[in-house]
């Protein structure tokens, strides 16, 4: 049976005859990013046996997830994780390295399953998840980029009360967000000051780390953390 790592490499080594140079890098760093993502987070989802086998191989002889698991152990979880965490909370990546990402995951799942690795049902689960994941990559990585902006142009006014959190967007109107807690408080906070360039970019149902502050305006963003994908 072929390593996770073998089959990476595979991937990659078919993508090299095609792609020019400069293309073939992108696809390069990001399946290197994949690897690094399944090594650090993988071993999280086996069971009782496997994961003692992969202490014992980990401790024992330095191996790593990759070069102990077969192909069998990507599927839509580690996708979702890889794009959906991974990149924007430990890589964040610009924005057209997202686009390139996104199109490179895309092209593996369809590979994976080409080449008996993966099964018409995981790969149908895993495309969907790479669908809806990859075209919102790069917006959710422009919209941080954009508040990050926006505090340090538009600090707030006098400030009367403080909230931090991870908030779940709910409505949007030019130049303004209602959100909801992220950890199911029932309590919405809004409207939030925005730029109309910001509002008009936010999906309903996306995810926003924010410090805001209670002003004579309603609430304004103080600091800013990640925007995750709904």
């Amino acid at each position: 049976m072929k390593t996770i790592k073998q089959v990476l490499e595979e991937f990659l080594e078919v993508q090299k005859a095609r792609l020019k140079p400069r293309t073939y890098s992108g696809y390069e760093y990001a399946i290197e990013l994949f690897e690094d993502c399944l090594n650090g987070y993988a071993c999280n989802s086996l069971g009782k046996e496997e994961s003692e086998l992969f202490d014992k191989l980990y401790d024992g002889e330095d191996k790593e997830f990759c070069e102990i698991f077969g192909p069998d152990k990507i599927g839509p979880y580690e996708i979702d994780e890889f794009l959906d965490y991974f990149m924007i909370r430990k890589v964040a990546g610009s924005k057209d390295f997202m686009k390139t990402v996104g199109r490179v995951m895309r092209k593996f799942v369809k590979w994976m399953k080409d080449a008996g690795y993966m099964d018409e049902e995981e790969y149908g689960i895993s495309a969907e998840v790479v669908d809806e994941l990859k075209d919102e990559l790069p917006e959710v990585t422009e919209l941080s980029d954009m508040i990050y902006n926006y505090i340090g142009d538009n600090p707030p006014g006098d400030v009367t009360e403080t909230m931090d959190g991870y908030f779940t967007v709910i409505k949007t109107e030019p130049g303004k967000l209602w959100l909801g807690d992220y950890m199911g408080s029932e309590e919405n906070i809004g409207p939030v000051i925005v730029s109309d360039e910001i509002s008009s970019i936010c999906k309903v149902g996306w995810t926003i780390c924010l410090e805001m502050g209670r002003t004579g305006k309603g609430w304004e963003m103080m600091g800013s953390g990640n925007v995750y994908p709904g």
